[in-house]
């Protein structure tokens, strides 16, 4: 083996060149530092000198009491060439309105002294919180931070709409009970009304329900809302999901209503079903009982579908089922009748999977009698081509009928239709106009649904679905909305 010898003199050079190396670098290091820190250090008292703010006002949705708002962000920029110092950053009025704020990691109703380098910026974090209101209507509250910078004043508005509500968790109702609607109710989980118990619901009660969140109902609810003050069934958010779509028009935001087989003698008056993933769902039931009662009421904007009723003994009058990827209306088995009804489907969510009404005698392999199922008066229309689906088979009664009706569908001349008004476009006031997905299902003038209904049977039913009179013109309007002029 063999070894290579190096002079100590070479070695003692290339020692004293690497020092050299190494106290360079940390020479131009502490210059670099040195002259960043006087840069940095840079501070004005100049009044000329101001702040900008990435918005002026901060906006909060509806934010229900005692829950926590989600967190807004804003950033608090120093575009000058001179770095600031802001004397104090303050919530105006935080001991009454609610509002907390984080300055760049730091909380607290006021801060001082907080720097802030030129060309640079800092993060500002504002949450809320809404003490209980004792109202139904919802409340704006309004707060501002204050911000002092060399002797100016400048402030970032806050504005949050609070809403009062009941919070009701894996609610059980277990005896005969009345809600006011003196304040909305947030329901979480589920709402349950016990066999043999009754809910009475009054006008102007609005039920917001959380994400998953069902009504299961074994015993019955009397839901009598007005026209001017009907019951809602809604979402709980109200942000937009995206740009100008709000959540209000968005479907899917909880599980729905569900009547179970034992549920009989409901009634729906005035009523809105709106933004569930399963609208409204009957189990089979005794067709010798009425299981339910639906006057002047909206199911719309569902993800899976509006109205499935198995074996179930119900009416329907002056009522809207509109928007859902499934059929809006789904029956099968059972005893129905719609006077003065609009289905009308024009989901645009997603690919749509069924026909917007589907009518049948056999439900997962058991079929059922369907005694009942006329059609009076009622609008069935959509974006298929074809909006009726008649699935009947022989071995059971399959017993239907359409009268004065506009269907849209492959024209059938037998003695299920009487004059029907066959793929005629109803013409909508609004279908999704604005790209927001908001509807207006009332007639424009020219719709083929006007003055088209069997008056007879219009007497029975003689003002709309938003209070109008259907016996002002020679003959009624089919469909729940009448034509105003």
């Amino acid at each position: 083996m063999k070894y290579r010898i190096v002079e100590p003199s070479k070695i003692y050079v290339f020692s004293s060149f690497m020092k050299f190396i190494r106290a360079s670098v940390v020479l131009v290091l502490f210059l670099m530092l040195f002259s960043s820190c006087q840069d940095d250090n840079d501070f004005s008292d100049s009044k000329d000198l101001t702040l900008l703010f990435s918005s002026d006002t901060i906006r909060f949705d509806t934010v229900f009491t005692t829950l926590g708002s989600a967190t807004k962000q804003f950033k608090i920029y120093n575009r000058n060439n001179n770095s600031l110092t802001i004397q104090s950053i303050e919530l105006v009025n935080a001991s009454k309105s609610g509002f907390r704020m984080n300055i760049d990691g730091e909380k607290g109703t006021k801060l001082t002294n907080v720097d802030i380098l030129k060309k640079d910026s800092l993060y500002g974090f504002v949450e809320v919180t809404v003490d209980p209101t004792n109202s139904k209507n919802p409340v704006l509250i309004r707060d501002s931070i204050r911000l002092v910078v060399n002797g100016n004043i400048q402030y970032v508005q806050l504005e949050a709409v609070g809403q009062d509500v009941y919070i009701w968790k894996d609610k059980v109702v277990t005896t005969d009970s009345v809600i006011t609607g003196d304040k909305p109710l947030l329901i979480y989980n589920s709402l349950t009304i016990n066999k043999g118990v009754t809910l009475d619901v009054q006008k102007g009660t609005t039920f917001f329900l959380r994400n998953n969140a069902t009504v299961d109902v074994h015993g019955n609810i009397i839901a009598q809302g007005t026209v001017q003050e009907p019951i809602v069934f809604r979402g709980s958010r109200f942000d937009n999901i995206d740009g100008n779509i709000p959540y209000d028009n968005t479907p899917g935001q909880w599980n729905g209503m569900t009547f179970h087989a034992e549920s009989y003698g409901n009634v729906l008056n005035n009523v809105i079903v709106k933004n569930a993933v399963r609208g409204v769902t009957f189990s089979p039931a005794d067709t010798q009982y009425k299981k339910a009662e639906f006057i002047n009421t909206i199911v719309q904007n569902t993800s899976e579908y509006g109205l499935l009723a198995i074996n179930c003994y119900i009416d329907f009058q002056n009522c809207l089922f509109a928007n859902s990827k499934g059929a809006v209306v789904s029956l099968t088995g059972g005893k129905y009748s719609f006077l003065h009804c609009t289905l009308a489907n024009y989901y645009r969510w997603s690919v749509r999977q069924k026909e917007c009404l589907a009518i049948g005698n056999v439900y997962q392999g058991k079929a059922y009698d369907l005694d009942k199922c006329d059609f009076i008066n009622t609008i069935v229309s959509g974006s298929a081509s074809g909006e009726l689906l008649l699935s009947g088979v022989s071995t059971v009664a399959y017993n239907y009928k359409f009268q004065n009706s506009l269907i849209k569908a492959s024209e059938q001349k037998n003695e299920h239709f009487v004059n029907t008004v066959w793929n005629a476009d109803p013409l909508f006031v609004n279908i999704n106009n604005n790209k927001d997905y908001s509807y207006n299902f009332e007639l424009q003038a020219g719709s083929p649904a006007i003055e088209k209904a069997d008056r007879s049977y219009s007497l029975l039913l003689p003002y709309d679905l938003k209070g109008r009179s259907r016996l002002m013109d020679t003959d009624p309007d089919i469909g729940c909305y009448e034509r105003g002029e």
